[in-house]
Formats: structure tokens, sequence, C-alpha cells
């Protein structure tokens, strides 16, 4: 996994902010990925970038990049966006000044099964065993 998308992406107020539409099949929010595919990093990746209620991640802080965009690089999770970006103020303003919709705070329709949280998510990667693949 590359390191996470940086906020510059607010550079221009208003500006839309590069973010994936559905989250990618080697995606680690999607519940189908444990057991399949190794996240050896995936504390060190998410630093940062996950905030919770009273306790949201600041402005600029960084934000979870997609890791399976590899010739683009700064896009946003959509996953990670639908589940944690609400706690996250750079993503809020982001939303506010329209570089965001409020609909990508919220997982799609047809959407793969998501972890609920990021502790979720880590902790589930953190016990698989037997991996197959790696993004």
């Amino acid at each position: 996994m590359r390191h996470p998308a940086e906020p510059r992406a607010l550079r221009t107020v208003g500006t839309p902010i590069a973010r994936c539409a559905r989250p990618c099949p080697t995606c680690p929010w999607r519940v189908d990925t444990v057991h399949r595919i190794a996240y050896p990093n995936l504390a060190e990746y998410a630093a940062g970038t996950i905030g919770a209620p009273g306790q949201e991640a600041p402005v600029g802080a960084p934000m979870f990049g997609c890791h399976a965009i590899e010739l683009v690089p700064g896009w946003l999770c959509a996953a990670w966006l639908a589940i944690v970006g609400q706690f996250h103020l750079t993503v809020r303003f982001a939303v506010a000044v329209g570089a965001l919709p409020a609909a990508a705070l919220r997982p799609g329709r047809g959407w793969p099964e998501l972890f609920p949280t990021y502790a979720a998510m880590e902790a589930a990667h953190r016990h698989a065993h037997t991996p197959t693949e790696t993004p």
C-alpha cells in the first residue's frame, strides 16, 4: 500500500477531489478481502486518517488514498469515505465547499459488504492467516 492521499487536493476551494466511485476489488475495507489479501502495513498506512465522533481527524490530516490506483496516485478510497469520512474535518470541509458530494459519505447501492469501523477492519486483517495475494 502506498502512503495516504494528501489534503493538498483542496488547494483551490471547490475543486473536485479525485476519489474512487466504489470500493476496488482489493480494498481492505471490503469484508471479502479477509483471508484473501495481505495488508502488512495497514496501521501505518491509515495512521492519522481515522477519526471518531468527537475526535475527528483535523483539517490537514492525511486522507486514506486508494492503494489500487497506480497511475493516478491520490484518489481517495471510496470505502474509507463512506465509513469514516464524516469523522475527518478536511472531508467535511470538502463537502461543504462542493469538492466532494455528500453522497460519498455513505455506501452506494450494490456495494460489497464493508467493515463498519476501522477497528473491525484492522482486527480482521490482523487475524487473517492465509493471504493468497497482495495489493
